[in-house]
């Protein structure tokens, strides 16, 4: 096949992969920007419930779980704290609420003033919040399973995409200047394919790391397994607190206290507590240098009775594919490179509505182009060829 009939049959696929899935590329990327910066968007909407005054010590984490069990005695739990990123956040308690006898659960969260263990709300249930809402839409189109797994099949043709797309462009070894101008001069279809070709230069290497890195999101039960033929990733081991009938639970802040010792330059993100009898605790810290920086990757599981350390997840010591798959979370959202992470991701998640545009656009300029064409005068056809296929025109 020759390079010409190959760039017809790969034009022609980029072309029906963005009429077919490039409003869903363009609800990806919306969605996805405003969730980089989800935090600070729900306490610049909700300050009275998610912000505080910082006001010396936190009071112990035993008086925090005392209050949100006060605010919500109907539901058990709560199953974690989640401590707040900077010292005017909130921490958040969470709780698991039945839904009718379908066997379905809501996530409730009661958020806590940590400086005075009060209650600022009791009622927000996670996926009816503007910012919840928000990640459901991203991460499952609020479809559930099946959501999720459409979202993974269009990650996939994401990629697709953008591969067909910079093969669109790649140049000749001598035109890479040519490649990456604009003409400003040019015709108005010239315009938007410049713009196009622009856009999607440089979004593309952000745009693929994304999609690769959303399909394992979606699809971790077959990502991992492959993960595990080329690096090592030890399996996960179910651990237990040894009852018995005169042993009573530590105190949570012993707890933090026990798990300190391990990583004592960590800093402690979160807290999972037992919702069984022989449940243990979990306590989430970040070490200097971790990707990921909202939660962590260093764990310390606890006997919910002795105290005892059941196991240890060191972010220094993770195996070469652990340390593959810990990164993959905090490259999506872009808090693996700090703030300029973040707005490289917040900003690239708007250039597939850019190349959506300029695409769509294209497409109706060239089937007025091919009209007037028809009816055109012999003295116009070169004009009316030259706005129809600018980048041909481009490399004469």
């Amino acid at each position: 096949m020759s390079r010409t009939a190959r760039q017809k049959l790969w034009l022609r696929v980029h072309w029906w992969l963005g009429v077919s899935a490039g409003f869903v590329f363009v609800l990806s990327g919306v969605t996805g920007s405003a969730l980089v910066f989800y935090q600070a968007i729900d306490e610049w909407l909700n300050p009275e419930r998610r912000t505080v005054v910082d006001s010396g010590p936190y009071r112990s984490f035993e008086e925090m779980v005392a209050a949100a069990r006060a605010a919500r005695p109907d539901l058990p739990g709560p199953y974690g704290l989640f401590l707040p990123q900077e010292r005017s956040g909130v921490v958040e308690a969470w709780f698991k609420a039945p839904v009718g006898e379908s066997g379905h659960v809501q996530d409730i969260e009661v958020t806590i003033d940590p400086y005075h263990a009060k209650v600022l709300s009791r009622d927000r249930i996670w996926g009816q919040t503007f910012v919840s809402f928000i990640y459901e839409l991203h991460k499952g189109w609020l479809l559930d399973k099946v959501g999720e797994t459409l979202v993974g099949f269009f990650a996939f043709l994401m990629i697709l995409s953008v591969g067909t797309g910079l093969y669109l462009w790649w140049p000749k070894a001598w035109r890479y200047r040519q490649a990456i101008g604009f003409s400003p001069g040019g015709s108005t279809i010239r315009r938007y394919y410049d713009v196009h070709k622009l856009a999607g230069i440089a979004g593309s290497l952000v745009l693929l790391v994304l999609a690769c890195t959303g399909l394992y999101l979606e699809f971790p039960e077959y990502v991992v397994p492959l993960v595990k033929v080329v690096v090592p990733v030890p399996d996960e081991t179910e651990l237990r607190s040894t009852m018995s009938p005169e042993a009573r639970p530590i105190s949570i802040d012993q707890a933090v206290v026990i798990a300190k010792r391990h990583f004592s330059s960590g800093e402690l993100k979160w807290i999972g507590l037992p919702q069984h009898a022989d449940g243990v605790i979990e306590i989430g810290l970040r070490q200097p240098g971790e990707a990921r920086r909202t939660s962590g990757e260093s764990i310390v599981w606890l006997d919910q009775y002795s105290g005892v350390v059941l196991g240890v997840r060191d972010w220094r010591l993770l195996t070469s594919g652990e340390t593959f798959l810990a990164w993959l979370f905090p490259l999506h959202n872009g808090e693996a490179l700090g703030v300029i992470g973040r707005i490289i991701v917040f900003v690239t998640g708007f250039v597939p509505l850019i190349l959506y545009i300029t695409g769509i656009r294209m497409w109706w300029l060239k089937r007025v182009a091919r009209r007037r064409q028809k009816h055109a005068p012999d003295v116009g056809m070169a004009r009316v060829s030259a706005e129809m296929h600018p980048v041909r025109v481009s490399q004469n």
